[in-house]
């Protein structure tokens, strides 16, 4: 088993009642992420022929949500239950490398989205000029 200093061990600081509580609520939130984004994509793949480059964006927040859900709440929920980490130090570095990068993709995604849907509100003239074809023909 090794000594102590060998072992990686995180014991939960909030109450048994609370980390219940989180299980079960990433429980939820997991299987809803799932069968949206799932959906989602499932859609866009059937119609990928008539997605508008705006859409694009939203596709790619699915996935990124998807992978995020994927990686992170298989760790997190049977840890919450367990009331304490259940996995090795090197596992607790995946798990924190996969949430950084899934966010940061998340909210770039979300970034751009936001400049687009202000292009189209506040410069309508422009903001409906968001495909390749349109931009490379005003450069020429």
């Amino acid at each position: 088993m090794g000594n102590a200093s060998e072992i990686f061990l995180f014991v939960s600081r909030i109450s048994k009642d609370n980390d219940f509580i989180m299980g079960t609520l990433y429980t939820i939130f997991g299987v809803l992420s799932i069968l949206g984004n799932g959906i989602l994509l499932f859609v866009a793949y059937r119609k990928k022929s008539s997605l508008k480059p705006a859409e694009f964006f939203v596709v790619n927040l699915a996935i990124s949500d998807l992978s995020m859900t994927i990686t992170l709440f298989p760790l997190a929920i049977p840890s919450a239950y367990a009331h304490m980490w259940l996995f090795n130090l090197t596992t607790c570095t995946v798990y924190a490398f996969c949430g950084v990068l899934f966010g940061l993709c998340s909210l770039s995604n979300l970034t751009v989205l936001s400049c687009v849907c202000w292009l189209k509100v506040c410069c309508p003239n422009y903001g409906n000029q968001n495909s390749f074809y349109t931009v490379y023909n005003s450069s020429i």
